[in-house]
This record gives C-alpha cells, structure tokens and sequence, in this order.
C-alpha cells in the first residue's frame, strides 16, 4: 500500500505563504499580534510567513478560522476566497461517519483506496484524533467534498 513520502509537498508552499501574508494583512495586525488572536505560538506563524511552513491540521484549523477563510483558499487549492462557516460546526469524526454511512460503505473498502491503513480511519471515527493534511485531502477526494466540509468548518460540500 502506497503511503505518503516524508518529502511531502504539503510541508511547505510558497502560495500557502503569500496568501497567510495577505490575508494576516487584511487583520490590521502584526503577524505576532494574530498568532495570540488566534491561539497559536509566535513560531507557527514566523515559519509561515517566513518560509511558507504548513502547521499541523489543528493549528491550520485555528488559523483560518481566525482569518475566516477556507482551508482550500489558504492552502492554494481554490481561488475562491468565499467561505461561510457553518452555523454549529460539526466535528471531524461525526462528518466522516456521516459520510461513510451516506455512500453505504464499510471501512475496509474506503481502506483499499486510501493511501493509509484501515486501522487508522477506524481510529479516526472513534477517537478525538485528525489525520495528517495528505490524509483529510485523500479523504476528501474519496468523498467528493471540500476538507473544509470534511472537517465540519462549513455545510458547503464543495
């Protein structure tokens, strides 16, 4: 089974970077002023802004919910800027159940098709755990829905 390389390209980007820049610019607020509105530590958002480095998925859910964007606008996946967060945000696990008892199928056909292990997406709908970024757009992709809608931040599939 193919899994994903340490070399990821999902590590950094230089759209993530600029787009991270404009939007914090959009604030009216330093860089390290955001990253307390926001809940996260100077260093993300220094490596962000820097170096175009992608946090990991709950603080890349911390910061766009701050900024009030789409995870797929931050990250260079849409050129769509709009974004409407769902009333009352579903969460990660509920969604990704919801969706698998929507399609009628069980884990272990979604396993075969996905770049990890059954065991995991079990793991995934039972406990308070999120899947790497490579992993949520896998996900999302099997399930034809946007990683936003994936993790409950919107009712928008797309």
């Amino acid at each position: 089974m193919a899994r994903v390389p340490s070399d990821s390209k999902l590590k950094s980007s230089v759209v993530f970077k600029n787009r991270f820049i404009a939007l914090v610019a959009e604030q009216d607020c330093t860089i390290y002023e955001f990253a307390k509105n926001a809940g996260v530590s100077k260093s993300v958002v220094t490596r962000a802004a820097i170096y175009g480095i992608i946090p990991s998925v709950k603080l890349l859910i911390k910061i766009a919910n701050a900024l009030n964007t789409s995870l797929t606008y931050l990250l260079g996946m849409t050129e769509s800027k709009l974004f409407e967060a769902a009333p009352a945000p579903s969460d990660f696990h509920a969604r990704l159940n919801a969706l698998r008892c929507e399609r009628e199928v069980k884990v272990s056909e979604i396993g075969a098709k996905m770049p990890f292990s059954t065991n995991l997406f079990y793991e995934w709908e039972r406990v308070g755990t999120i899947p790497s970024l490579e992993y949520l757009i896998a996900i999302a992709k099997y399930f034809e829905v946007s990683i936003d809608y994936l993790l409950g931040r919107t009712d928008d599939r797309a």
